[in-house]
C-alpha cells in the first residue's frame, strides 16, 4: 500500500525550505541566544515566548543540523554550529532589536533557578559569549532602565535650580510686599 501525503515535496526540498526560513530568521536577528531545553513544560514555554514578544524578541526550537547548515551558509563563526554545543534539544531566541539584556532577563526570571535549561552560547552584537558571562547580562540595567536613570540624573540638577531660584523670587517678591505696604500706611 502506498501511503498518500499532502506535501508532494521531496525530504530534501522539504529540508532547503527549512534551512532558507531559518537563515531568513538568523539573518534578522540582530542577537542569538542558544539554550538547551529538556524537560520544560509546553505551558512554560509559552508563557515565556509572550514575555518574548513584549521585548521584540522570538523563540523557536530549532533542529541542530539545520541550524548547523544554515549557521554554516551565513558564514557564522564555528564557536556557534560545533559538535559538543548542539547535543540535545536546543532552543534559540533571536533578539530583533539592539537591547539583547532585556530578553536574557526575561530568560534568567523565567528558567535562572530551573536546572533543566541551561544557556549554550549566545552570539550578541557580534561577539560570542560562553553561558557563564551571558547570565551575567542580567544583573546589568536593560536599555529602557538606563535611559530612564539617565532622564532623572538630568532632571534632578535642573529641578534643584528651579527650586532654589523659585525661593529666592519668592522672597523677593515677598521683602518687597513689606516694604510696599510698610509705606502705605
Amino acid at each position: 500500500m502506498k501511503l498518500k501525503f499532502r506535501n508532494k515535496q521531496s525530504q530534501k526540498e522539504l529540508r532547503t525550505l527549512k534551512v532558507e526560513e531559518l537563515k531568513k530568521e538568523l539573518k534578522d536577528a540582530k542577537s542569538l541566544i542558544l539554550f538547551s531545553s529538556e524537560e520544560v513544560t509546553h505551558q512554560a514555554f509559552e508563557t515565556f515566548r509572550k514575555k518574548l514578544i513584549a521585548v521584540n524578541s522570538k523563540l523557536r526550537f530549532v533542529k541542530n543540523t539545520l541550524y548547523r547548515v544554515a549557521a554554516r551558509e551565513l558564514k557564522y563563526p564555528e564557536e556557534l554550529f560545533t559538535e559538543e554545543l548542539l547535543k540535545g534539544p536546543t532552543a534559540a531566541i533571536y533578539v530583533l532589536t539592539d537591547d539583547f539584556i532585556t530578553p536574557i532577563k526575561a530568560l534568567s526570571a523565567e528558567f535562572g533557578k530551573d536546572s533543566k535549561v541551561k544557556v549554550k552560547i549566545a552570539f550578541l552584537d557580534q561577539d560570542i559569549y560562553p553561558s557563564q558571562k551571558v547570565l551575567e547580562f542580567a544583573r546589568i540595567p536593560s536599555v529602557d532602565e538606563l535611559r530612564a536613570k539617565l532622564v532623572s540624573t538630568l532632571y534632578n540638577p535642573i529641578q534643584r535650580i528651579y527650586n532654589s531660584l523659585s525661593d529666592t523670587m519668592g522672597k523677593l517678591v515677598r521683602s518687597l510686599d513689606q516694604i510696599a505696604k510698610g509705606m502705605n500706611q
